[in-house]
């Protein structure tokens, strides 16, 4: 019975062969505060290990440093005041300056787009150029009566001739040769169609043209535009002083094109 005790109590008895580098890693570190504010403890089962004050003086230079920091933002916004009360009346009167040029270049922007929108091109277009009736079929008919004069004498032969002598005279000849002088006047009757196959007509004159740009492909081009200044200007327009703009159409979006 006493042995069997005996052998409990040398079985629970914790080993005296382990080193004691193994139990060293184990032990919690206690940390020691001393008397003096720069320095601090560190206690371990190996001894004790002092520490300087290096987060101290760490601390030290940041609170130096934000307050150097503060003083310049702080002078340098005594400064802006400064400049603003001394130099107020010449901000204004520029900031004034600044709302009329913007407002006066804004009403000239929109002037000028609606300006396009209603433009007309008017002008004159010089034409010369021959113009070929070739294979056009063109037939000029004629039917009319016309006096013309011989520029040569004209030799006549006539069969049946009645020729009148004056005072009752007549002469009635069955074969008869006549030679018209030159410069004789004939009164004739003309009933053809003249072809104009071979004739180039020359075409020379002056075209006006007047085009109004809202019935060509620049109208719609012109009306975006406008919407798009309007709504640019649109925000901005009660800080100018200028009319309420009316809302333009949203703008399409913009879809960035998917590259392979």
């Amino acid at each position: 019975m006493a042995d069997t005790q005996t052998h409990r109590t040398a079985s629970e008895r914790p080993s005296t062969n382990t080193s004691s580098t193994s139990l060293a890693p184990r032990q919690r570190p206690t940390l020691l505060f001393g008397r003096s504010r720069n320095q601090t403890q560190v206690q371990t089962g190996s001894g004790r290990i002092q520490r300087g004050s290096h987060l101290t003086s760490f601390w030290k230079a940041l609170i130096v440093t934000s307050f150097i920091m503060n003083i310049v933002l702080l002078t340098v916004v005594l400064l802006l005041v400064g400049f603003l009360i001394q130099w107020r009346q010449q901000i204004a009167a520029t900031a004034v300056l600044g709302q009329g040029f913007a407002a006066d270049n804004v009403a000239e922007l929109r002037s000028i787009v609606a300006g396009l929108q209603g433009a007309t091109i008017r002008t004159t277009i010089p034409l010369d150029q021959p113009l070929p009736l070739k294979d056009a079929g063109v037939i000029v008919p004629v039917d009319q009566q016309t006096t013309v004069t011989l520029v040569e004498p004209v030799p006549l032969q006539l069969n049946g001739a009645d020729i009148d002598l004056g005072n009752g005279n007549r002469l009635r000849a069955n074969n008869i040769r006549l030679t018209l002088p030159e410069g004789t006047p004939l009164r004739i009757a003309l009933k053809m169609d003249i072809p104009l196959d071979d004739v180039t007509i020359p075409v020379r004159l002056n075209v006006p043209v007047e085009i109004p740009l809202k019935d060509t492909e620049l109208g719609p081009q012109f009306e975006r535009l406008g919407w798009l200044v309007d709504r640019l200007v649109g925000p901005l327009a009660p800080l100018l002083g200028l009319d309420p703009i009316p809302p333009a159409p949203p703008a399409p979006r913009y879809q960035p094109s998917q590259q392979p």
